[in-house]
């Protein structure tokens, strides 16, 4: 299972940032504001998904962003875009119209780790029990 951030809706790696780097947009992404973030690592270690690191480079927090540079502008994400099988997708969760909607209302999706409640946003098909 690929360690991609899972946007969650209760995210604690957001609510442990004690300079307010980590912050959801608008339209629901997580992302890490580089230039507020001191690199204390807090986030990382409050990530039940294993997403978030430091930048060797950088030395500040990083992640997944669903490509917000992309997806902002009308394209699909770097990862949807070169799956060469198709079995990733994008979409709208607030979209009823949305391809991925359609697919989690209409298939037996599963989110990582469930119980503790963080509210991810990253549904996957025929994910076997060892994995969730």
């Amino acid at each position: 299972v690929p360690k991609i951030c899972n946007h969650c809706k209760n995210s604690p790696c957001t609510q442990l940032c004690p300079v307010g780097a980590s912050f959801r947009t608008p339209d629901g992404v997580m992302l890490v504001d580089n230039k507020r973030c001191i690199g204390c690592g807090y986030c990382v270690q409050a990530c039940p998904y294993g997403s978030r690191f430091i930048h060797p480079e950088t030395h500040v927090a990083s992640k997944c962003t669903f490509c917000y540079h992309r997806i902002t502008k009308g394209l699909r994400t770097a990862c949807v875009e070169c799956c060469p099988t198709g079995a990733r997708r994008f979409g709208d969760l607030l979209d009823p119209d949305d391809e991925v909607c359609h697919i989690i209302r209409t298939r037996p999706t599963h989110v990582l780790k469930p119980e503790l409640l963080t509210g991810p946003h990253c549904h996957y098909l025929n994910m076997s029990h060892e994995v969730r």
